[in-house]
């Protein structure tokens, strides 16, 4: 055996290729060398100290488990479109509702005259038919403004919370 500076991972790599008794170079060997033909010494597999049989090709999956691998990835992704989905209504309920709050607070009316808010309950008739039985409308510019400024800054909370589940799934 003839001695040469090379590091511990290429005598490592020639110490096993010639334990086996053959002559034939290792990989890491071969490049120490220059020569970059690929190696005929049987493969290793991580963690084992044999070399495996060339009969054993590396276990290819099934098509049942790329299946599901697919399914998964398509359940994911169908699932970040929807939550990409809700966060485009949220940013254009938004932006309908930024341009309302605008009008209330040109206005300097105690009621405003550009909406109300009304409140149905709902009951039912004789016939056990659900409708709206009671009614009844706020149209205050002071409250108004305020429920919708309320109702903003939920909706604002919301969308960062689908953002961020958006970026962590």
């Amino acid at each position: 055996m003839k001695k040469t500076n090379e590091t511990p991972a290429e005598t490592t790599a020639q110490t096993v290729g010639n334990a086996n008794g053959t002559e034939k170079e290792t990989q890491t060997a071969a490049a120490a060398n220059g020569n970059t033909s690929p190696s005929t010494a049987p493969e290793q597999k991580p963690g084992s100290d044999t070399p495996t049989s060339a009969k054993e090709p590396p276990r290819a999956e099934t098509i049942e488990e790329l299946q599901k691998r697919l399914d998964v990835e398509l359940a994911r992704l169908n699932y970040k479109r929807q939550l990409a989905n809700n966060r485009e209504k949220f940013i254009k309920s938004m932006s309908s509702l930024q341009h309302y709050i605008n009008e209330l607070t040109n206005e300097n009316e105690f009621e405003t005259q550009s909406g109300k808010l009304t409140f149905q309950i709902l009951g039912v008739d004789r016939y056990n038919n659900p409708n709206f039985v009671d009614t009844f409308a706020i149209s205050n510019t002071d409250l108004i403004g305020n429920f919708c400024n309320m109702l903003l800054a939920e909706m604002q909370k919301k969308k960062l919370a689908l953002e961020k589940e958006l970026l962590n799934t």
